[in-house]
């Protein structure tokens, strides 16, 4: 959650101010802009609906390619294309909320999920129910980092015994990996 809210900062912070970049000895202002859904490129529109049927659109920030890629080094091969976009979607339903980013043409790039109070991997319940006899789960979540082709996951399960409290973590198969 806490990668959620300082990712929603930083979008924030970025549509209202604009970055100054030096370019071949010429000044360039570059900023990200908050956008309506409406001018949301029709095929970022279908990608997240596909990807994410039951989140609602909250927010939307427009990133040129020097804002995302503001990082990566520049050189003669490696020369991004000035008409590069990328789309920072907010995006929140039933106990989930999440960030998603897509390029232009709709494909994803990056999105991060934190779901709360879903139903857990049988195997999660299996462990807890042999490890932790007498004690009820209270709140649990998971978190993921969804890339084109990779998914990590990490779940988080809240459990209590009378006033005697724990934190379980389990990674995204399901296997315990410590406890707090």
């Amino acid at each position: 959650m806490k990668l959620l809210k300082t990712t929603f900062c930083l979008l924030t912070v970025l549509s209202f101010w604009a970055i100054s970049a030096e370019a071949q000895e010429e000044q360039v202002l570059l900023k990200a802009e908050r956008i309506k859904s409406d001018q949301l490129p029709p095929e970022v529109i279908a990608a997240y609906k596909q990807k994410f049927p039951s989140a609602n659109l909250k927010q939307i920030v427009k990133l040129p390619t020097q804002v995302y890629k503001s990082d990566w080094e520049i050189d003669e091969l490696n020369k991004p294309d000035g008409g590069d976009e990328y789309y920072s979607l907010s995006l929140s339903g039933t106990n989930v909320s999440l960030e998603a980013l897509y390029d232009r043409k709709g494909n994803l790039i990056r999105a991060n999920e934190v779901a709360k109070n879903v139903a857990l991997p049988r195997k999660i319940g299996t462990y807890i129910v042999t490890n932790y006899k007498g004690y009820s789960i209270k709140k649990d979540k998971v978190k993921r980092l969804i890339e084109p082709n990779q998914v990590q996951a990490e779940w988080e399960v809240g459990i209590a015994k009378g006033s005697e409290q724990k934190r379980l973590f389990f990674d995204k198969d399901g296997n315990f990996a410590k406890e707090k």
